[in-house]
């Protein structure tokens, strides 16, 4: 299993980020993710990706605006991540925590993250 850690800073309310953490459509700001589906109670999700890959979520926690923690499955790669925000008014901090196996030796779970924050910052204007 292979860990990292972020920590990253938003000018917006934890409300608003958390929105978008939970919504990888809204405005299109997740650009992998063609389409996204949860079932009624918001614990379960599927996403499906550009090229053809489709995650399954199981969300754990969904405190809106302050955690949001699940487990995911793509094929052979399994994982954890959880997001936990600080803050409040027009500034947030976002310290994230993601595990994931399945990757390979030389795989680098670190650059997924940063690539979802910088997705994130940019739809964000943050």
């Amino acid at each position: 299993m292979k860990t990292c850690v972020i920590t990253e800073s938003f000018s917006c309310d934890p409300v608003k980020l958390w929105l978008y953490l939970a919504k990888p459509t809204l405005n299109g700001w997740c650009k992998e993710v063609r389409e996204y589906e949860e079932d009624s109670d918001g614990m379960r999700a599927v996403e499906r990706h550009t090229d053809g890959k489709e995650v399954q979520l199981q969300f754990t926690r969904r405190e809106k605006g302050r955690c949001l923690s699940c487990t995911f499955q793509s094929g052979k790669i399994s994982g954890n991540f959880t997001a936990i925000l600080f803050g409040g008014g027009d500034s947030t901090t976002l310290e994230g925590t993601l595990e994931i196996q399945g990757l390979g030796l030389f795989a680098k779970p670190i650059k997924l993250l940063e690539a979802r924050m910088t997705q994130l910052h940019s739809a964000l204007g943050a």
